[in-house]
């Protein structure tokens, strides 16, 4: 028995061995490339987290004292403080309720809610005293009105048709909420 030890690879073979070396070395410098970019990337996503949830933490507010206010400051917060409450006032279910009393002879001109005092002013024409007094019957049946009054009334005339037409101009005040 021979035994034959020849440590140099045989022709050809070495260039396979460091052509296979080189594509996993390009592979593998691909590989660190792109987990250095991802790792940049979450950085920069953890940094935008982090201002979110800083930016969404209550902010502590001092109390204000009302004697450190000027008088310009606490009529300034009253005027404010008047113009929300306007702004909260159920706006869209007087309009609901007005259309629900709504007639064909009657004709709304004007509506002007004074929210501070919760009134409401309105003005219009109606085609004859029947259907003005019917109207502020209906006015009267709504739940969310009180103190329903004409205040004035006036007879009017307008040319229509070769003849002239007869209408009443009214004008009624009303208390707008709960009791």
């Amino acid at each position: 028995m021979r035994l034959e030890l020849n440590h140099v690879a045989p022709a050809g073979q070495g260039s396979r061995y460091q052509a296979g070396l080189t594509v996993a070395a390009v592979v593998a410098l691909l590989c660190g490339w792109q987990l250095m970019n991802m790792r940049a990337e979450r950085m920069d996503i953890e940094q935008k987290l982090q201002q979110i949830q800083e930016a969404r933490k209550p902010v502590q507010v001092a109390a204000i004292q009302p004697q450190a206010l000027s008088a310009v400051q606490k009529a300034e917060i009253k005027e404010a403080n008047g113009i929300l409450d306007e702004l909260g006032r159920p706006w869209p279910a007087l309009l609901n309720r007005l259309e629900q009393v709504a007639q064909p002879e009657i004709a709304l001109l004007a509506i002007r809610p004074d929210a501070a005092k919760g009134k409401l002013r309105l003005k219009g024409e109606a085609k004859d005293i029947a259907s003005l007094l019917a109207y502020l019957q209906r006015l009267e049946g709504v739940p969310e009105m009180h103190d329903v009054v004409l205040d004035e009334h006036e007879m009017m005339e307008r040319p229509e048709g070769g003849g002239m037409a007869h209408f009443i101009r009214f004008g009624i005040t009303a208390r707008w909420g709960a009791v």
